[in-house]
């Protein structure tokens, strides 16, 4: 409760009110002074009362110092222009602020917490709480929501546990350790990948998993981040199963893949800047970012090549940029595959040696790795034979005692020659896994949308021959409209050339189908391990594909706007507008949403092809039948099947739409027929109406393509 007094009246408003005091009458509080301004404070709730001065004329005063805002802690007496006093007083009402901001009552070192993450208020033996913004507050896994809980409780913000005590909140003790119980995994057709592993890691530990090819490392790596559930045995970290702990034990934990999978063309900066808008909570300020990131990077020595572009990197630098990249969310587990991959022997060096240091501050780090020249950097190794079947666990210096040997390559031939049986499977059935918790962390989608299209065309800009391509293609293909024989262009036809307006439709439609497409082709495939990546770490599949929409929506209307400006210019446009007050706008909207469309669809393509490779052989079969099916060049109304085809090219809809605005029929009587080109605004509106739906659909099935994808 906030009690104000002045002049032996008192005032009490209860929490999350805000309260004006003034000398107005609809003030809340009503001070006789005429120094008072009408207006002169302003009093609101935001995790505990808050004081703002409202520019008044006289000011506000405590003590000797003049304030404009002042967070209130307890009671203060305040002068308001020199003559009257007021006192503000927080009667309390028990309640706890807890977030990241410093100013809370329980402040959370956690770069994944919000900034006001919940409140919790005295209730009984206990405490009611109640969260803040999008970000949950968990217990066992799922959202606590206003309601009370009891001490001893554990309560989840963000990556952090808090103990609920009678008295307040505490850190709760966690383990902070990877535990592996037993694990095995064997597919449907009895072929068995692991087979009884057992692995213990506590923070500050660096451990290797190695072993021959064929021995399961890749498939152990697998289930201890989750993308693989064991046949049996048990995963967990910090006590909480890693294959049903959902997103609660999930931001706990770091994935470094065997590729570096960045956008090679961005600055390590500005690369990581958009991996923490992505992966921090939307209430984190640019200067937190900013932060973090310079963290980050320095713990893997890469903050002096903070502005160097990853593509002049090494392959040890871009390793470690990689690795900062998980860094950000400050992860107490990290798990890396294969890091020092393809690097020489001084940059592997460099690699482990990192490692080492980022396991000494404080982090559980597991590494699978082939090369044995640095594993004396590690605490533990963790030897698998063919099968997953685990020959040895414990320090580096007593593997060669073990095996009577000095030698990796006897070492490997005995583990090859003579591994240990398999363990047998079960005799009674592997009890029940748990249910797995569903996905709690709050996901804001639009902001996440945001950051792709802010990367996006930080791309386009960092890459100026693929902007050049982007922009000159609709110049030269409004260019080819000079080829066409004629000179009344969209307009009025000349008496001898009576096909010019369709022959010019047919180039301005297919090449903006083509334009659309070619942009947009390469883009998912090119970058799925990276989305990947980023969908690990919680990327929602909405916002990869509304980025996608809105950054080839606009860039299919810049090129539409290129293409259209071109070819009035080199040509007549048209002159009898449809719908809209001028007939070359209703082109270009028609241009736009023919290049939109098969840029959609194009960008489906590339999210159901496996490879880059195969997308150059799809993009032409597609403009050969936007060629053949656009009603231009071959006649296809009122033909059985072929009409029905054409239904599905955006070009034969967006050819409509330019006939209509032309008036095709009306002026080239002798061209053939379309009821699609009628000069009415039905027509037209039919055919946008179509090309809209099909930018939909092709977008629906992206996100379903995008939902599906994992980190490899």
């Amino acid at each position: 409760m906030l009690e104000v007094s002045s002049g032996g009246r008192t005032w009490t408003f209860p929490v999350g009110a805000d309260v004006v005091i003034g000398r107005g009458q609809d003030c809340d509080v009503v001070l006789d002074d005429p120094r008072v301004s009408r207006v002169h404070l302003r009093i609101g709730y935001d995790n505990g009362w808050v004081l703002h001065d409202d520019g008044s004329t006289g000011g506000s005063r405590i003590g000797d110092q003049q304030i404009r805002e002042h967070r209130l802690r307890g009671a203060v007496q305040l002068l308001l222009s020199s003559s009257c006093e007021v006192s503000v007083r927080d009667r309390g009402t028990g309640s706890v602020s807890i977030g990241r901001a410093a100013d809370n009552d329980v402040v959370l070192d956690d770069p994944l917490a919000s900034r006001r993450h919940a409140v919790a208020t005295r209730e009984g033996a206990g405490w009611r709480i109640t969260p803040l913004g999008i970000n949950p507050v968990l217990q066992h896994g799922l959202p606590v929501g206003d309601e009370p809980v009891s001490p001893g409780a554990v309560l989840t913000f963000g990556a952090t546990d808090v103990a609920v005590t009678a008295d307040g909140f505490s850190a709760a003790a966690g383990a902070r350790r990877l535990v592996v119980r037993d694990v095995e995994h064997q597919l449907p057709s009895g072929k068995r990948l692991l087979s009884g592993i057992d692995l213990d890691v506590g923070p500050g530990e660096l451990v290797a998993v190695i072993g021959p090819s064929g021995a399961g490392k890749s498939t152990f790596l697998k289930v201890l981040t989750g993308q693989l559930v064991p046949s049996g045995g048990t995963v967990t970290f910090d006590g909480r199963d890693v294959h049903a702990g959902g997103d609660e034990v999930r931001c706990r934990i770091g994935v470094v893949p065997q590729e570096d999978v960045l956008h090679t063309k961005l600055t390590a900066r500005h690369a990581m800047h958009y991996a923490a808008r992505l992966r921090l909570p939307a209430d984190t300020s640019r200067g937190e970012r900013r932060t973090r990131v310079g963290s980050a990077l320095s713990e893997v020595d890469m903050e002096a090549h903070r502005a160097t572009r990853l593509s002049r990197m090494s392959g040890g630098q871009r390793k470690r940029v990689s690795i900062a990249l998980e860094l950000i969310t400050e992860p107490p587990l990290l798990l890396l595959d294969e890091p020092t991959s393809g690097l020489d022997p001084a940059l592997d060096r460099q690699v482990m040696s990192g490692l080492r240091e980022i396991a000494n501050a404080g982090r559980a780090v597991v590494v699978v790795t082939h090369n044995l020249a640095c594993l004396d950097l590690c605490d533990r190794i963790l030897l698998l034979a063919p099968g997953g079947v685990p020959v040895y666990s414990g320090a580096p210096a007593d593997l060669f005692g073990h095996f009577g040997t000095h030698d990796w390559a006897d070492v490997y031939e005995a583990v090859l020659l003579h591994p240990p049986p398999a363990t047998a499977p079960p005799s009674e059935p592997a009890p029940p896994r748990p249910a797995a918790v569903p996905q709690t962390m709050a996901r804001p989608w639009l902001h996440q949308a945001a950051t792709l299209v802010s990367r996006h065309f930080r791309l386009i800009a960092a890459d100026p021959a693929y902007a050049m391509f982007l922009l000159l293609l609709p110049v030269a293909l409004g260019l080819l409209a000079l080829v066409v024989p004629g000179t009344g262009g969209l307009g009025p036809p000349d008496a001898g050339q009576p096909q010019e307006a369709a022959q010019i439709l047919v180039l301005l439609f297919v090449g903006a189908a083509f334009a659309g497409g070619a942009g947009a082709a390469r883009e998912v495939v090119a970058e799925r391990a990276i989305l990947a990546r980023e969908r690990a770490a919680g990327l929602a599949p909405r916002a990869y594909t509304l980025s996608k929409a809105l950054v080839f929506g606009i860039v299919s209307a810049v090129q539409a706007a290129v293409l259209v400006a071109v070819a009035v210019r080199v040509k007549p446009g048209p002159d009898d507008p449809v719908v809209l007050h001028h007939a070359v706008l209703e082109l270009g909207l028609a241009l736009w949403c023919t290049a939109f469309a098969s840029a959609t669809i194009a960008l489906f393509a590339s999210a159901v092809v496996r490879s880059a490779e195969q997308v150059m052989p799809v993009l032409v079969v597609t403009v050969m039948l936007q060629l053949v099916l656009c009603g231009g060049m071959i006649p296809v109304d009122d033909r059985p099947v072929l009409e029905q085809l054409s239904w599905s090219a955006p070009s034969r809809w967006g050819y409509a739409a330019g006939a209509s605005v032309v008036d095709l029929t009306g002026r080239a009587p002798a061209s053939s027929k379309d009821s699609l080109w009628e000069h009415e605004p039905e027509s037209l509106a039919l055919s946008v109406s179509v090309l809209f739906g099909m930018t939909l659909l092709p977008l629906y099935g992206l996100g379903r393509r995008v939902r599906r994808v994992r980190q490899a």
